[in-house]
């Protein structure tokens, strides 16, 4: 059976907190955000709100001169990490109004909304990177890499598959598939490349292009939050189809991903190998897979071998640039239903 879209205007609709859905409601249409039903969405939206930020007012003036100090390896794989993550919030700026449209509570469209826009500052922020560091024909280059690279294809290509199988048949199956398929690229797709960025500002390289990219993974942090909260409403845990969406999505995404950063970074980057790699993203699964009830995927695997990147990253001074150097919203007023 089919679902079917938000009509724009339903003037039979019934907004009442008791009659509100997820899916398939019977909305007016009507963004009435005075009574909710949703709480977790209204605090959700407050966070997100206040995480708003403008790349450019972070200077990449050094990363000009830091950036020629980059191995072969690691400048090679700073091309192809950017192109993945480009497509990524690509693809999600995309998608995201192809779900929103049969989401029938407004509080939790309204996270859509912001969601997207910030997919969409993701977007300018690498366009930003690739502005600052890189010659026109190289960028047109990075943003094509994956006409080159097969893998990069089939990354691109396993992750639009499962979004454009809900657009081109939008079943309420397809739509549990969907959501899985964004939860696992939210939550498991972005991270390794993060890292990456990450070691090369604890060497001081590419300082200033880590700090966007902390300010980005900010705001994916907020995104898987909002996932794991629609699994958690869309998902029967005791249904076993249910159960074997979300496992094998999860461990679909985990191990293409571990492939993915074998063949990019491999043992050539200094803190990176093909040993952290795999731990890293097996570790990350566990705490994705947890908190929506699936319990650890993988066995054994419980400690994040780049911890002392998190650590440095309260103590060191490549992120020590503050909010309020940013554009930042950081007195909102709103729902008062929390």
């Amino acid at each position: 059976m089919l679902l079917q879209q938000r009509k724009v205007f339903n003037p039979l609709g019934d907004d009442t907190v008791s009659e509100r859905k997820l899916i398939g409601g019977n909305s007016t249409g009507i963004a009435n955000l005075n009574s909710v039903k949703y709480t977790w969405a209204s605090k959700l939206y407050q966070i997100m709100l206040n995480n708003f930020w403008i790349p450019q007012k972070v200077s990449l003036v050094d990363d000009k001169t830091t950036i020629k100090n980059l191995t072969e390896h690691e400048l090679e794989a700073f091309k192809n990490t950017l192109s993945f993550l480009i497509a990524l919030d690509s693809m999600q700026t995309a998608n995201l109004p192809n779900l929103s449209a049969y989401i029938s509570a407004p509080e939790v469209n309204a996270l859509f909304t912001i969601q997207e826009f910030q997919e969409q500052i993701h977007s300018q922020s690498y366009q930003y990177i690739l502005q600052e560091l890189f010659p026109n024909l190289q960028r047109e280059e990075i943003y094509d890499y994956w006409r080159h690279n097969p893998l990069l294809l089939s990354r691109n290509k396993t992750i639009a598959n499962k979004y454009q199988k809900f657009v081109d048949s939008p079943t309420a199956e397809n739509f549990k598939v969907a959501i899985a398929a964004d939860f696992a690229l939210e939550g498991i797709y972005f991270y390794n490349g993060f890292k990456f960025f990450y070691q090369l500002a604890s060497r001081n390289k590419a300082v200033g292009v880590s700090k966007v990219i902390k300010y980005i993974e900010n705001d994916e942090s907020t995104h898987v939050s909002f996932m794991i909260y629609l699994v958690r409403d869309l998902f029967n845990l005791d249904d076993a189809s249910d159960r074997l969406i979300l496992k094998e999505t999860l461990e679909e995404a985990t191990e293409a991903e571990i492939e993915w950063g074998k063949a990019i970074y491999g043992d050539n980057i200094l803190g990176v190998s093909e040993k952290s790699t795999e731990e890293y993203l097996k570790y990350l699964a566990n705490q994705r897979a947890k908190p929506i009830g699936l319990g650890a995927l993988y066995r054994g695997y419980n400690t994040n071998p780049y911890q002392y990147l998190e650590d440095s990253d309260k103590r060191e001074n490549f992120f020590e640039t503050t909010v309020t150097e940013y554009s930042q919203s950081t007195a909102v007023g709103g729902w008062d239903d929390f």
